[in-house]
């Protein structure tokens, strides 16, 4: 038995090393493909943050720009982000309006390769001023369980991409009850 176990882990170690397609790391970009504006900032459409499978963009990306690129893990699914529309990142202040958007198909992310994701109003949903808004059900998915700290206080209105501070709703809830 003992005999036996130093080819075991060889031959274990082997199919380990050929289980591996390929030594380049599977990566994604996020590019954002609004156009920039000649208007300035205040006319601008910045990729606030990014999440596909299980890496997060963390650094806008401004109009007609892509992110550094990030480790993925081979896979398919959506895309999501958060648009910030007329924010401007060199003014030290978070963005005042984020809008949510998930991609309109599921993106593939093959071993060894980068994916592009492209985020537009040609290939999300989301956006209002676009006419696409997202469903309910996708917006809380995006404000509640993959951009949480970004929606702490508020409450998301896919229907007309616009928050509503939670203190709001609670004083709404208490005068339809009589209280």
């Amino acid at each position: 038995m003992k005999q036996a176990l130093p080819g075991l882990l060889c031959s274990l170690g082997c199919l380990l090393l050929a289980a591996c397609d390929t030594s380049d790391p599977t990566q994604a970009v996020f590019v954002n493909a609004y156009p920039a504006n000649d208007g300035g900032p205040a006319r601008n459409v910045i990729l606030y943050k990014g999440w596909w499978s299980v890496a997060q963009l963390t650094e806008p990306v401004p109009p007609s720009a892509e992110s550094d690129p990030v480790r993925v893990v081979k896979g398919t699914g959506f895309a999501y982000a958060l648009l910030a529309p007329g924010w401007d990142p060199e003014s030290g202040a978070p963005p005042s309006i984020l809008i949510p958007v998930r991609t309109r198909t599921e993106l593939t992310a093959a071993r060894g390769n980068t994916l592009q994701i492209e985020i537009s109003d040609a290939t999300t949903l989301g956006n209002c001023a676009a006419g696409e808004p997202l469903s309910q059900t996708d917006a809380d998915l995006i404000t509640q369980r993959i951009f949480p700290a970004e929606f702490d206080n508020v409450v998301y209105d896919a229907a007309t991409c616009k928050t509503v501070p939670r203190s709001d709703l609670g004083a709404a809830a208490a005068g339809t009850t009589g209280r």
